[in-house]
């Protein structure tokens, strides 16, 4: 990896951070809906047969493996979160790897297929819609550790590495807390982990790793809520990884950077129907006109609250029903 940083890495630190290699960190982050390779059929769950959870993870695990493989991990996902967590592994020389719901824990230069999986209970990739009885998402990827693309949280732990940083949303912390918890007592301290809202949802003995970032990020660091753990990452990956310290001391570093910042103040927004957005979007629908900016303008010109989701796949349809137009 080189230390050339994205526009969007370098909107988001601002001048003043300067890349600086440091090969002792270790960063995780989750995998992305948005990707660069659209999959088949033959990659998401409409390849498998309706079966237990088990025979679901043994079923995907053989497709996995049949599939072609399409690019390297790191070029396989995208979005804005991925891409400021990719850009923090490269302009501190460390390694990448990638928690996927389809594919479990997986280095970024391994080649992978294109494929699409969610654990969430909705939407067209999603595993529920093949299971017979229950569904246990931390199960689930432990099965997927035995898949052909995975590696073990040994391979991300290795001798001579140090802090490992992962971000996380609450769903994911969900998913993996068990194996977390299962790390070695000196991996655990040198774990940081980044989100908002972990702590509850993870064990006693994890919680101690989680980075005590909040709403004064936004400020320093201004983004959505959807990719504050890769803000979070980001921003101690920069600024505070540069000293060695152990856990309680990196916790203090980053109450320090937070205590002279204030919260931005939210403007109350509103819920809009599905109806509502597709004709704000309709009305501003210019040739060049991105998802990013209308999603801005709607926030913050029209008070309308929309997940970033959500509004990509309005966005979509808008944009389809005026070609058709």
């Amino acid at each position: 990896m080189g230390a050339q940083l994205s526009m969007q890495t370098a909107a988001v630190i601002g001048t003043q951070a300067v890349p600086v290699a440091r090969s002792n960190l270790s960063i995780v982050t989750i995998c992305t809906k948005q990707k660069r390779f659209k999959p088949s059929p033959a990659g998401t769950p409409a390849a498998l047969t309706a079966a237990t959870q088990a025979d679901l993870a043994a079923q995907w695990i053989a497709v996995t493996q049949s599939l072609p493989r399409t690019t390297v991990a790191a070029n396989l996902y995208a979005g804005r979160a991925f891409g400021l967590a990719r850009d923090a592994a490269m302009v501190t020389a460390a390694p990448l790897f990638i928690l996927s719901a389809g594919l479990g824990l997986v280095a970024s230069d391994t080649p992978v297929p294109a494929y699409g999986l969610t654990v969430s209970r909705s939407g067209a990739e999603s595993i529920w819609s093949k299971v017979i009885g229950p569904f246990d998402a931390s199960r689930w990827f432990a099965a997927l550790t035995k898949g052909p693309h995975a590696v073990g949280w040994d391979k991300v732990f290795s001798p001579g590495s140090g802090r490992v940083l992962i971000a996380l949303t609450r769903p994911y912390a969900v998913m993996i807390a068990p194996t977390l918890a299962s790390l070695p007592h000196d991996d655990l301290k040198r774990l940081r982990i980044f989100g908002a809202g972990l702590s509850t949802l993870l064990p006693p003995t994890v919680r101690e790793a989680v980075a005590p970032y909040d709403d004064r990020l936004d400020t320093m660091m201004p983004g959505t809520r959807s990719d504050f753990a890769q803000r979070a990452l980001l921003h101690f990956a920069q600024h505070i990884a540069v000293v060695a310290r152990d856990q309680k001391g990196d916790a203090e570093a980053v109450k320090c950077a937070l205590a002279p910042v204030r919260a931005p103040l939210r403007p109350t927004r509103r819920s809009g129907s599905d109806a509502d957005i597709l004709t704000l979007i309709k009305a501003r629908l210019a040739p060049g006109a991105s998802a990013s900016r209308l999603l801005r303008q709607l926030r913050d010109e029209d008070y309308i609250a929309c997940e970033q989701g959500r509004f990509t796949e309005l966005f979509r349809q808008a944009k389809a029903e005026d070609c058709a137009s």
